[in-house]
């Protein structure tokens, strides 16, 4: 009885400040449809790469599925299958038919933060097929805080560091802490949607590159800004933006101190149809 009269006087506190506890309840068998642009553009120095420049923008279509829900709040399950994907690179015509069907399914705790993936492995699909399906899973986590918010509150949150640091340095062992801020709560005659601006720094890391003169030690850092919208009620994504920034830096004898190897810049939007 008394954890119950907690429970209640917590909620009426919550209602009574204006605060909203922000928590992810995707429906059961609710079925999404998405659309994916990435565009993605990297600069590598010529003892690095022997083209200097690479281009490209991804589209991909594909559809969430809710597997499962616990009713107390402990969690979530989602799989999400592409359904077509298109790739444009200059002098490049990739075959991305592979990708069509590939499924992965995300796991996610209440306040949805990403637990981990399914499966760990894709045969037949290559090593970048594979970073856009791990791009589309960690897209599903909106990354709510523990305690009620209001417009203007902010959070800290750890999450994995984005892929494209795998992408960079061939290491996906870093986390990253991402800053949250409540900005708007929209309120309509059916829906209710929270507006959430992200922003964050990569942690420096170290790590090695393989270049012309061989692998030199290089610094690895980069920035993290987005925004996203979440539908409360229907326990959806309803649209995503995030820019990633990253530069690697050697300070090697050979080249000269803070010589700049790489830097990539992505650009993702998603949208929901």
């Amino acid at each position: 009885m008394a954890r119950w009269c907690c429970v209640i006087l917590f909620a009426v506190i919550a209602a009574c400040s204006g605060k909203v506890a922000l928590r992810h309840r995707p429906r059961r068998d609710a079925v999404h449809h998405y659309v994916l642009t990435m565009r993605y553009s990297r600069d590598d120095a010529p003892i690095v790469a022997s083209v200097t420049r690479t281009d490209q923008v991804w589209t991909i279509y594909y559809t969430q599925l809710g597997r499962f829900t616990d009713r107390r709040g402990a969690g979530s399950e989602v799989s999400l299958q592409i359904d077509s994907a298109r790739l444009q690179a200059s002098g490049v015509d990739p075959d991305l038919s592979p990708m069509n069907g590939a499924t992965i399914v995300a796991f996610l705790d209440g306040r949805g933060q990403l637990q981990r993936t399914e499966p760990d492995s894709f045969p037949g699909l290559t090593h970048d097929m594979v970073l856009r399906l791990r791009a589309i899973a960690a897209a599903v986590a909106p990354w709510f805080p523990e305690e009620p918010v209001e417009p203007g509150d902010a959070w800290t949150v750890t999450s994995p560091a984005p892929l494209e640091v795998l992408d960079m340095s061939g290491q996906d062992s870093s986390k990253l802490q991402l800053r949250a801020t409540l900005n708007t709560l929209q309120q309509s005659v059916n829906d209710r949607i929270a507006d959430v601006g992200i922003n964050g720094q990569l942690p420096l890391a170290e790590t090695r590159v393989a270049t012309s003169l061989g692998a030199l030690p290089a610094r690895l850092s980069g920035t993290v800004i987005g925004r996203y919208k979440f539908s409360l009620p229907r326990g959806v994504m309803v649209s995503e933006e995030l820019s990633v920034r990253l530069t690697l830096v050697t300070d090697a004898p050979r080249v000269g101190r803070d010589t700049v190897l790489s830097r990539l810049v992505t650009q993702t939007t998603i949208r929901l149809q």
